[in-house]
């Protein structure tokens, strides 16, 4: 059904209404970062004539769609340079002032596209009366490598791109949610894996700050943002790969993008093997757009103002471990050399700390410390001295997921907070009858994230039952069958990686 048009500041858009949500798809909220824009920060778009249709989704950014597919895509999708597009879903475009949750979707910075089926915003706009807004953003060598090195000037190729991007989707978000129904003044980000690692970083970008009032952050990997040093190998080895040399990388900008992609992914795979636990794209600590790594920052509290929900799953890595390359280090070996790399002094120390290591439940549980869940502790601990802050662990597993031995990974609590059992994913997940229990969880996770961005806090009006984090108790919400709260779940473990060197 054909929507109402809704005017923004540079024009008409021409939405749909389906089964009562308003939806807007495709919508540009910035100019195409191609031919002398590529490897640009973005630029705003501009005034159109008449009414545009806001009725399929975009391009998707540039990836490798083989990868893509196994994330969640379909392999059917148009993939473009000029990607940066938006998606909103909104109960009615009226003056109501919703609060806005924006998505920022994950895929180690390298896959991902805000039309993800398991995105779809429908069922939470629905149940919370809020306005959802996914996102797309540059990816891989497009986004998230540093070629400034090398550029005779500045402008020519800039950093954090990616980064970039989602600030300027969050400006345009200011600017015109007001006409979709939402409140520009309650916009809440939240996102996993890579989508998560840009929450908990565009809380320590100052030309992010007054666009967001509360952050959700799952399954982050807080401290994969390094500095331009530990970042100029990864720019290296691309060019390496590509056979460019250091002064010629204007070929950049012209070189196609299937190229371009082609050796992203092959970086990709090299980094894996050669520095177990490292991100290949990611922010970069450039001293302008990112100052400074956004765990020092927080420590500072330099972002007071801002309550923060942040959690991770428990059997994140075993994801990984089906993965070639697996991304983070799920072996004995990989760990050894992880280790090797950041700080050999703590090995002996943590690995003791796991009492069955080096069987593979142990040295999955490393992968899951090492990348995600010890860093999001250490994040979650800096911000709780400053600011509001709650944590959660993710524990609950359909049959499905038990009779492939994955349990609770990595990205299992999309489905729950979106409530998007009815994906591709949702319903492979929820086989075998288990919809019904599914529905369940994830009307509490779910209402617990839309308190939050209504309140700022995950409880409801009438009382608490998710007491804050903090440095003395790590008060911890496990979702599972029944939810419950446990008081520094594995402490030992906890104790154990603490001041652990990480890359840099």
């Amino acid at each position: 059904m054909i929507g109402s048009i809704v005017t923004t500041t540079k024009g008409h858009l021409q939405g749909t209404v389906e089964n009562g949500i308003g939806v807007w798809r495709g919508v540009r909220y910035a100019k195409a970062p191609v031919n002398e824009l590529r490897f640009r920060s973005p630029e705003p778009v501009g005034e159109w004539k008449g009414v545009l249709d806001a009725i399929d989704f975009g391009a998707v950014p540039p990836q490798p769609m083989e990868r893509a597919v196994r994330m969640g895509m379909t392999g059917s999708e148009k993939m473009d340079e000029d990607c940066l597009f938006l998606n909103i879903w909104s109960p009615k475009a009226d003056d109501k002032k919703r609060p806005v949750m924006v998505w920022i979707p994950g895929g180690a910075y390298i896959t991902g596209a805000g039309s993800i089926d398991m995105y779809n915003g429908h069922v939470l706009a629905g149940n919370g009366d809020v306005v959802v807004v996914t996102i797309n953003y540059r990816l891989g060598a497009l986004g998230y490598l540093d070629f400034t090195e090398w550029a005779e000037a500045e402008t020519a190729f800039e950093s954090n791109l990616g980064l970039r991007d989602q600030v300027a989707a969050l400006k345009w978000v200011k600017e015109n949610i007001a006409a979709f129904g939402g409140d520009p003044g309650n916009v809440t980000i939240f996102g996993e894996s890579a989508g998560g690692n840009a929450v908990t970083t565009l809380l320590a970008v100052p030309s992010a700050r007054g666009l967001f009032k509360q952050a959700i952050a799952e399954s982050s990997a807080p401290t994969s943002v390094y500095g331009k040093d530990f970042a100029r190998q990864f720019s290296k080895k691309f060019l390496d790969i590509l056979g460019i040399g250091e002064n010629e990388i204007e070929i950049l900008k012209t070189l196609p993008v299937h190229d371009i992609v082609a050796a992203s992914y092959t970086l990709l795979q090299q980094n894996s093997q050669d520095i177990p636990g490292s991100l290949s794209f990611g922010p970069v600590v450039d001293g302008d757009f990112l100052p400074d790594y956004p765990l020092e920052i927080i420590r500072s509290g330099a972002t007071t103002g801002i309550p923060l929900l942040i959690g991770t799953n428990k059997d994140e890595a075993t994801l990984f471990d089906q993965m070639d390359p697996p991304l983070i280090p799920t072996t004995k070996e990989m760990i050894h050399k992880m280790f090797e790399n950041t700080d050999p002094e703590a090995e002996e120390r943590i690995t003791s700390a796991y009492l069955t290591f080096p069987n593979k439940e142990s040295t999955l549980g490393m992968g899951r410390d090492a990348i995600f869940h010890m860093p999001s502790v250490w994040y979650a601990e800096a911000y709780s001295r400053h600011d509001k802050t709650w944590m959660y662990r993710f524990d609950y597993q359909t049959l499905t997921l038990k009779a492939s031995k994955l349990g609770a990974t990595h990205g299992m609590e999309i489905l729950y907070a979106f409530q998007t059992f009815d994906s591709a994913l949702g319903k492979r997940m929820t086989a075998f009858g288990a919809k019904h229990a599914a529905l369940k969880v994830s009307q509490r996770i779910q209402g617990h994230w839309i308190n939050f961005a209504k309140y700022g806090n995950p409880n409801p009006p009438e009382g608490e039952i998710w007491p804050k984090y903090d440095e003395t108790n790590h008060y911890t919400m496990i979702f599972d069958k029944r939810d419950y709260i446990e008081k520094d779940p594995n402490r030992m473990i906890r104790l154990a990686w603490e001041g652990v060197g990480i890359y840099k």
